[in-house]
């Protein structure tokens, strides 16, 4: 039976892999992995084992996704719903699976996401294919890319991303330094010129996999 806990910290004694629901403008849940687990809207009906029901995004599918355990670790499977689910910013084709690996991302419906976490590790990264590679960055350009992108954690994976300004108050820098530094950002990532270019900085940064959750958290936690 799969078991909802509130956001602490989870060890073996309550599971060995684990997901936490983010929903904008409700407190994560985490949701403990022992079994399969299949994910869908809510739709009014008394609570099921082995369900997960997401609330308040229409949508969501009355069942978009199911969590296994096979040999090889954890994997999702894509059912056929109409919105879609991304691993990591890639969407998987109807009925495809993908073996997940510890702070994978998984989105469905406009404002629901799942992190997916693991003590044993693993997952194989060529499941999935990403939009792209991702680039050599410098720590500063890695520092003004968590900034950019650090709102999701105030909200969910549609948030839009942090300013200028507010990148530059984050830093303790001046808005022009910050420029600099989304220039040479839209150079490496290929972000053509024309407007959201930030949004389209964010987005990919995300997609590609340069920036996760758990680096966000990691770096919002730090000194």
């Amino acid at each position: 039976m799969n078991e909802t806990l509130d956001n602490t910290t989870v060890t073996s004694q309550t599971g060995e892999a684990w997901l936490v629901l983010y929903q904008r403008g409700k407190p994560p849940r985490t949701v403990v992995l022992d079994g399969e687990l299949t994910i869908g809207r809510h739709i009014d009906q008394p609570a099921v084992a082995g369900h997960l029901a997401i609330h308040d995004d229409p949508a969501v599918s009355r069942l978009h996704a199911v969590l296994t355990r096979r040999a090889p670790g954890w994997c999702v499977q894509a059912a056929n719903s109409t919105n879609g689910l991304f691993v990591n910013g890639t969407r998987l084709a109807a009925g495809a699976v993908h073996l997940l690996a510890n702070a994978d991302e998984i989105r469905l419906g406009e404002r629901t996401a799942l992190a997916f976490h693991s003590l044993g590790g693993g997952g194989d990264r060529s499941l999935t294919q990403t939009a792209g590679g991702i680039p050599d960055l410098t720590p500063a350009e890695r520092r003004v890319l968590l900034c950019l992108c650090s709102p999701v954690l105030d909200g969910d994976a549609f948030t839009p991303p942090a300013t200028v300004a507010t990148i530059a108050s984050m830093l303790y820098v001046t808005d022009s330094a910050v420029k600099q530094q989304l220039v040479r950002l839209y150079l490496k990532f290929g972000v053509d010129d024309g407007p959201d270019r930030r949004v389209r900085l964010a987005n990919d940064a995300l997609t590609r996999g340069a920036v996760r959750r758990a680096d966000l958290q990691s770096f919002r936690a730090s000194p």
